[in-house]
């Protein structure tokens, strides 16, 4: 029988994301159902909720993704374990890119100017999860070498960005995505 998973991020372009990162992790699509916090508040206090659904809908293994945003990773993974232990599946794995999703997205320049049909590619990010703000970081980058004809809007382009992505980049670029990746077998 295949496994389903629940997913909980911050928003539908996350979960956009995580599902295309999910197929190249593991060569396949995933089947899932997910929550979507519409920020980061929601997800603490709905999780356990959220998971129980999850449970009548045949998921057995949950996937949370939190921004760390300025949060301590530590601290912050420590909270989202203790509310995912209240959670009656057997599998849970919290993952917290640092700082924000956009981070992975920055591992790959190539994946960004195919995606926004960008002329040249934005500048190689060779630790892009040292960046401050990588989603306007992101944005900035890409109206500098598209010369301000492009807005980069990350409900939009995360995705597109997704389908262009090599995640060996990621894996390489991004402590961050070790887990993410082990929970989907690589």
């Amino acid at each position: 029988m295949a496994v389903k998973y629940g997913l909980i991020a911050e928003d539908a372009s996350d979960i956009e994301v995580i599902k295309k990162l999910a197929k190249k992790v593991c060569g396949r699509n995933i089947s899932s159902s997910y929550f979507v916090g519409k920020g980061c508040g929601p997800i603490k206090r709905k999780a356990v909720a959220w998971c129980k659904a999850f449970a009548t809908k045949g998921c057995s293994q949950i996937l949370l993704v939190h921004d760390r945003d300025r949060h301590d990773v530590d601290l912050l993974r420590f909270q989202l374990n203790g509310v995912l232990s209240l959670a009656p599946q057997s599998k849970k794995v919290v993952v917290v890119p640092s700082e924000e999703l956009e981070a992975w997205l920055l591992s790959d320049h190539s994946a960004i100017k195919m995606a926004l049909n960008l002329r040249k590619a934005i500048k190689e990010e060779h630790y892009p999860e040292k960046i401050k703000s990588p989603k306007e970081y992101l944005g900035a980058a890409v109206r500098k070498v598209s010369n301000k004809t492009v807005n980069y809007v990350n409900a939009i382009h995360n995705p597109l960005i997704a389908d262009h992505i090599d995640v060996a980049r990621i894996s390489k670029k991004c402590p961050s995505f070790k887990p993410f990746a082990e929970f989907f077998g690589a």
